[in-house]
């Protein structure tokens, strides 16, 4: 047995080497060593799945590591990176840079040391990954998920001069995600349906550009002349449209700091007549997607209407009512709307007159109730609400599918915009949702 001996120590421990690498294989990680590791250049991806990169745990002293890595399927526009929990390096020393090829030269996106590390979005199918290291300390090191996107490219958003809709049903119109340097993109959008010429632009409530480096300036002609609105930063929940055109011209610097951009949805206020209205029970919201709840134009004498709207996607923490400026109810008392949130005992909102209308209501998610009615004196304008909603960054819906093509992912987390600044018009509002959802929390954990 002992000659047999010098023979099965070596077997086993090529065994043991094959495992590891196998097992390190799966991991999606070629790396076994930080000798192997510097042997790297990267690879491409064929394939539409999310992929792992990683340095070695820990990593070594005195690296100096490039790797170039992509997506061939020609489906994709983008690149989502996301960072392990666990990532560490040594803070300001080992450094670990991202670059991605924009036209003829490198772009870097952003350099990434220490603990706290944020993911990104990568306006590009490949990139560029660096990493240095110093001859003192190390840690753990970096692992990240790469998920490819199929949003619209930077080219194809720069490409596009917008166009003409012949219909009054909902038309989404967006930026590319993010949206890239140094653009300049003018585009013009022209209704031609019949009746056109009432909008609402509801925004997505991820968009968020740059503040200083970016903006969007949306024009148009109406019966009061020209009209220009520019936008930067937070972007606002509607903008009220009363014409059958815009211009929209969306220009950004060479700041290096890329956010998601906008989306907003174009809702054509469709005219209702007061039998149309009075037969309308209300319905049950089941999608994201922003809609309209309004009265005829003008209403009728004599109305008792009552409706009932339920709101069942999973992700909905806030229902976001926003005022049309033309809301009108005159200076005639008799005429009323009232409404009533989830868990309320009585209409907890309640509107008499011209001008009392907030601009915004926040309520939790669940049934809503409005309840109209009119006396059979003066006629007036009505009411007109956008409906939009808040989701959770946690949700099935705030995070990217790494399982097949994303196109249009509803919210990148790490390029969310930030909370909307509390403004004395809306801060009331708000404090009611957060106290509401507040009590929730303090039921559920006392169950």
């Amino acid at each position: 047995m002992a000659s047999q001996t010098p023979i099965l120590v070596p077997v086993c421990l090529l065994m043991v080497t094959l495992s590891a690498f196998v097992v390190s294989q799966g991991a999606g990680n070629n790396v076994i060593n930080c000798t192997d590791w510097q042997l790297s250049y990267g690879e491409t991806f064929s394939g539409t799945s999310s992929r792992t990169i990683e340095s070695t745990h820990d990593y070594c002293d005195n690296l100096n590591i490039s790797q170039h890595y992509s997506f061939s399927n020609s489906a994709f526009s983008a690149i989502d990176i996301t960072f392990d929990d666990r990532t560490n390096m040594e803070d300001q020393q080992d450094i670990l840079t991202i670059s991605y090829v924009d036209g003829n030269s490198m772009t870097q996106i952003k350099e990434f040391t220490g603990e706290t590390v944020d993911g990104l979005l990568i306006p590009s199918t490949s990139f560029e990954l660096s990493f240095e290291t110093d001859s003192s300390h190390h840690f753990w090191g970096y692992k990240l998920t790469a998920t490819p996107l199929a949003y619209a490219s930077c080219s194809q958003f720069a490409a596009d001069e917008g166009g003409t809709f012949d219909t009054l049903q909902p038309q989404v119109i967006e930026s590319s995600h993010p949206y890239c340097d140094n653009m300049t993109v003018n585009q013009h959008y022209n209704f031609t349906a019949p009746q056109a010429g009432d909008f609402v632009l509801a925004f997505d409530t991820q968009s968020y550009l740059d503040i200083g480096d970016s903006s969007l300036e949306i024009s148009y002609t109406n019966a009061d002349g020209f009209s220009t609105q520019t936008f930067t930063g937070d972007l606002p929940d509607t903008v009220e449209i009363a014409s059958d055109w815009f211009d929209l011209t969306f220009s950004s610097l060479a700041s290096g700091y890329l956010r998601w951009g906008y989306r907003f949805t174009v809702l054509p206020s469709q005219p209702i007549t007061c039998s149309e209205f009075y037969d309308n029970h209300g319905t049950v919201f089941a999608t994201l997607e922003p809609s309209i709840i309004q009265s005829a134009h003008p209403y009728c004498n004599n109305m008792n209407v009552t409706q009932h709207y339920d709101f069942t996607h999973p992700d909905v923490v806030g229902i976001i009512l926003t005022a049309h400026s033309k809301n009108d109810f005159g200076h005639d008392y008799g005429d009323s709307l009232a409404l009533r949130g989830l868990a309320e005992q009585g209409y907890d909102h309640s509107w008499y007159g011209e001008g009392v209308f907030l601009d915004e209501i926040v309520l939790s998610p669940g049934p809503m109730s409005l309840r109209f009615i009119s006396d059979s004196t003066d006629q007036y304008w009505g009411y007109h609400f956008t409906v939009t909603f808040q989701t959770a960054p946690w949700s099935s819906s705030s995070t990217t599918s790494s399982s097949s093509i994303v196109a249009n992912s509803e919210v990148v987390k790490h390029l969310r915009r930030p909370e909307k600044i509390i403004t004395p018009k809306n801060a009331a509002v708000r404090m009611m949702l957060m106290f509401k959802q507040w009590k929730t929390m303090l039921k559920e954990e006392n169950k």
